[in-house]
């Protein structure tokens, strides 16, 4: 033993970095959980992966983070995973300490009634239900009836109705709706089932990917005139001359936050949003064809986002995309889930927040970022924890580019130096 202390007093040979002990996972919802272990002496950091209990392939959550807490989102209900963690020494990184969690069923508040489907056509259709009282969101998802898999159309919308596009004719699909009333409570699913009509039949009108989109009308260059949109849905329109201007309308049936976004740009568009009254209360005036955006905090009501060009900038041909993305429910989801976090070690931000549009996605994918002042790191994974793309962003918005991707299931992660959000989404 003395000849082993004096190699590592005159070599600098250093101790071997322990593995964690004292996993637990607390605040256990449908999809979310808390997880902690206890601090690891010399350990600059730690690594959380997470996984089905029924798969091989971890997926990591945190790399080289310096909280005893991290949450894990984006889970199913009554799901078994497994989560690791490991410590990082300066002699090097210990093995894996591992641990189990199931996810609670959903179902300790009302779920959705009223379900129904309108302006079906070919290809679209509109999912309406009824709100559900102590809800601050509803989550929708759908899918073709001869498939397996839902697709998520809508996470944390305050509305209690959601248009879906891009279906296909002729063909049943069923689609379910949640509510979420808090942290912890969650209601069952209400489903239902509709058929689009065959290819023939009836109105078809432009899908979110026709240029310009249904909502640019003749008549929207005045607020009186101005189309009603839907909330986080994209909306394609033109700016065909000089001084073309364009107005939407939408409504916020709640309190909360909203950011609107203008991306796409094909020349220099700017953006602004007004009230009821027509007052602007919110502006964004990027050089070039950068992106713009008016986060807000609006109470309920009606307003107008509007759409205009700097100087003679127009293009008949190509479009911009709009769209009125809302933030509060899902803020809300993420500040709840790291309360115990927050309390437990300082470094866990509660405002970084992350939301990805639209969902499911094309060839472009919008990721959102709120509650951060430095570059993040963003990085996507396949179901099998294939890492299949990677870049750094300094801005609020960013669009990836996911056209070589296959369509499919992925994970978002962002991390910011300190911590990783993670959030799923389609391919189509």
């Amino acid at each position: 033993m003395a000849l082993l202390l004096l190699l590592v007093a005159t070599y600098g040979v250093s101790a071997q970095c322990s593995a964690p002990t004292g996993l637990s996972t607390s605040n256990i919802t449908a999809t979310t959980g808390t997880a902690s272990w206890a601090p690891v002496s010399g350990a600059a950091s730690y690594n959380v992966d997470y996984k089905l209990a029924s798969s091989p392939d971890w997926i990591t959550i945190a790399n080289g983070t310096t909280s005893l807490v991290w949450t894990i989102g984006g889970m199913e209900p009554t799901t078994s995973y497994d989560w690791r963690v490991r410590a990082n020494c300066s002699s090097g990184s210990s093995s894996y300490t591992q641990t189990q969690l199931t996810t609670q069923a959903l179902g300790s508040c009302s779920a959705p009634g009223g379900l129904s489907t309108s302006n079906i056509t070919s290809n679209t259709a509109t999912m309406n239900w009824s709100p559900v009282s102590g809800a601050f969101a509803y989550t929708v998802e759908y899918k073709p009836v001869s498939s397996g898999t839902w697709l998520v159309a809508a996470s944390a919308t305050y509305s209690t109705s959601y248009n879906l596009y891009g279906l296909s004719a002729a063909t049943s699909y069923n689609w379910r709706v949640y509510a979420n009333c808090g942290l912890t409570e969650s209601s069952t699913y209400s489903t239902t089932q509709f058929s689009t009509s065959g290819s023939g039949s009836g109105s078809t009108p432009p899908s979110t990917s026709a240029c310009p989109g249904p909502y640019d009308v003749s008549t929207n260059g005045t607020t009186s005139g101005a189309a009603a949109i839907s909330l986080n849905t994209d909306v394609k329109g033109t700016i065909a001359r000089k001084n073309d201007i364009d107005y939407y309308k939408f409504t916020i049936s709640t309190d909360g936050t909203i950011n609107v976004f203008l991306t796409t740009l094909p020349a220099n568009y700017n953006l602004a949003v007004l009230n009821s009254s027509g007052t602007q209360i919110g502006i964004s005036q990027n050089n070039g064809t950068q992106n713009e955006s008016v986060p807000l905090s609006v109470t309920a009501g009606t307003y107008y986002a509007k759409v205009f060009p700097k100087g003679t900038a127009n293009n008949i041909t190509s479009c911009y995309t709009l769209r009125v993305q809302t933030a509060t429910a899902t803020k809300i989801a993420a500040t709840a889930a790291n309360v115990t976090a927050t309390a437990t070690n300082e470094n866990v931000n509660p405002n970084f927040t992350i939301n990805l549009f639209p969902n499911p996605a094309g060839n472009h994918l919008n990721l959102w970022v709120e509650g951060v002042d430095r570059k993040t790191e963003i990085k996507v994974y396949n179901l099998m924890g294939k890492l299949v793309m990677q870049q750094g962003s300094g801005n609020m918005l960013t669009q990836l580019n996911i056209s070589k991707l296959s369509a499919g299931l992925y994970l978002v992660q962002v991390n910011n130096g300190k911590e990783t959000k993670t959030a799923k989404f389609v391919k189509e």
